[in-house]
């Protein structure tokens, strides 16, 4: 794991090592998400209409905004299709996202059927995160491929969690302090505590380290407060970056004045094929 600075967005110009503990994958895995109830919702849909093949696109905000809960509640969706409907194909969502398919934003008629005749799919399913201080409410759609119809739409709301606030547009702490830029105009960096570096798994095949760079605002309370990808070879490392970094503990980075601040900063979260 490292810290980067950044100048200018997406450019890694210089490398900060800092130490961390090495833990087991299980010590530090965040509490689950998973939207397998909403699956079990649109599996006698999907039944029922003969869909053979599907592919599910990022989800969005209820204004159509993409979101970065949108992609990884559409991972979970995925994940639970699997689970519910073991009979349909599904497509990769990391193929999707290298075939720059996977935006879920103002699908058009015409962006369903490119989707369809790309993935080969029946349909697709596209969703809607409406957030309220009580709960988040996804609405799942299932469409034709061929020109977009809508088969059936489906509805599960789920309660605030760690997991899903981080990654929310307002963050964990929406009312928190606002955070400045970490390793600059004398603001200093965070340092780990505890962060594990996560192993790769038998999902993900590589001869080569695979790099997920985030962006992290980590509070005077030295936790993660907002998470957002800025680069990833594919979502379910997006995925595993995001909720180990979810869990790991920082030593707060010291303001101007000496005293903890929250800072927003680049953590770049490396995968390496297990040795045995």
């Amino acid at each position: 794991m490292t810290f980067t600075s950044l100048r200018r967005p997406l450019r890694v110009l210089a490398f900060v090592f800092l130490s961390s503990f090495v833990f087991s994958v299980s010590s530090y895995a965040a509490t689950p998400v998973d939207l397998d109830s909403l699956a079990e919702k649109l599996a006698p849909e999907i039944d029922k209409a003969g869909v053979k093949s599907i592919a599910v696109v990022d989800f969005v905000s209820a204004d159509g905004t993409p979101i970065d809960l949108g992609w990884y509640l559409a991972n979970k969706l995925s994940d639970g299709i699997v689970l519910k409907s073991p009979a349909v194909l599904l497509v990769d969502r990391t193929r999707l996202q290298q075939l720059g398919l996977a935006s879920g934003s103002a699908l058009s008629a015409d962006d369903l059927k490119r989707i369809g005749t790309a993935s080969s799919v029946d349909a697709i399913v596209s969703g809607k995160i409406e957030i309220t201080p009580e709960k988040y409410l996804i609405t799942a759609t299932l469409l034709k491929a061929a020109d977009g119809a809508i088969i059936a739409s489906v509805a599960h709301s789920l309660p605030h969690s760690r997991m899903l606030d981080l990654l929310s547009p307002s963050g964990d702490h929406g009312a928190g302090a606002k955070p400045v830029r970490a390793g600059v105009m004398g603001v200093g960096v965070p340092a780990c505590l505890y962060c594990p570096v996560p192993a790769n798994t038998a999902q993900w095949r590589s001869n080569q380290p695979q790099n997920v760079i985030l962006q992290v605002v980590i509070s005077m309370a030295g936790a993660a407060e907002k998470i957002s990808v800025v680069r990833s070879p594919g979502y379910f490392l997006s995925e595993r970056a995001v909720e180990a970094v979810s869990e790991w503990k920082f030593r707060p980075a010291p303001g101007e004045d000496g005293k903890p601040t929250t800072v927003i900063v680049p953590i770049e979260v490396t995968f390496k094929t297990s040795r045995t």
